[in-house]
């Protein structure tokens, strides 16, 4: 059965002297191994559609439960991450999290419209990579199902407090004085925020896709709800990411 997909590629794996198996990220079909034959000939019709980050429409056939390579028509190739070591990083770190979290069989429209989104103002450079990573964290959880309680505290139900702390492990918030009457200890799943940092919460997981990419944001509050919005992300999918850690010392050097 033949099978037309668009899709972007995320991930590459060798298989044999001539072949490879990349893995794609479809609207239809969530996110699907194919193998491409001749894959590694340097003059093959398939080399640039099929690349890592290249976006286009693919002809696949399936066999059971094996996919295969077939032909493909690009749409858009992001060469630019590749010129830029930070932004290729975190295009890489997105496509690790993309693969642990999207299964096979899912419908994943917005979550491809989000990756394009975040890889495109990666390609051209046009929005901080540190402003990227967090909105791309915490819109990935809302889109999988698990969005933290950002409505009200779980408390005493205040709408917009001025301090507050968020919990990764229950997805929910206190403010700062109920969790103090509460007497918990601190935890490794708790991070303080402001009240702005929760109003950025807000926005990211709740504003339509449109607006997602139009908001602005001082130094400390992005930092803190990069913490939360990194913390939250690993809790909920249960893993480490070796592209993050390859992230993180990218980023430090480029602060030095």
């Amino acid at each position: 059965m033949l099978l037309t997909l668009k899709g972007i590629v995320l991930h590459e794996t060798n298989a044999g002297d001539k072949g490879r198996f990349i893995d794609i990220l479809t609207k239809e079909m969530g996110v699907v191994e194919v193998y491409v034959r001749g894959a590694k000939k340097v003059t093959g019709k398939s080399t640039g559609i099929t690349q890592l980050f290249s976006y286009a429409e693919f002809c696949i056939e399936q066999k059971g439960e094996k996919y295969y390579y077939q032909s493909g028509k690009p749409i858009r190739i992001f060469y630019g991450l590749r010129e830029n070591l930070l932004n290729l990083s975190l295009a890489s770190y997105f496509s690790e999290l993309l693969r642990t979290a999207v299964l096979k069989g899912t419908k994943s429209g917005e979550i491809l419209r989000l990756t394009l989104n975040s890889f495109h103002f990666l390609d051209n450079s046009t929005k901080s990579p540190d402003i990227l990573k967090p909105l791309f964290e915490l819109r990935l959880a809302a889109e999988l199902g698990f969005m933290p309680d950002v409505l009200m505290c779980k408390r005493c139900m205040a709408h917009l407090p001025k301090r507050l702390v968020f919990s990764t492990d229950e997805g929910c918030f206190w403010c700062s004085d109920c969790y103090a009457a509460m007497g918990r200890s601190e935890n490794p799943y708790i991070y303080s925020m402001s009240q702005s940092g929760l109003e950025m919460i807000r926005f990211i997981t709740l504003v339509e896709t449109e607006r997602l990419f139009s908001f602005r944001v001082n130094d400390k509050t992005l930092k803190d709800v990069s913490a939360f919005a990194e913390g939250y992300i690993r809790h909920h999918l249960g893993a480490n990411f070796k592209t993050l850690e390859f992230w993180r010392s990218i980023r430090h050097n480029n602060d030095l």
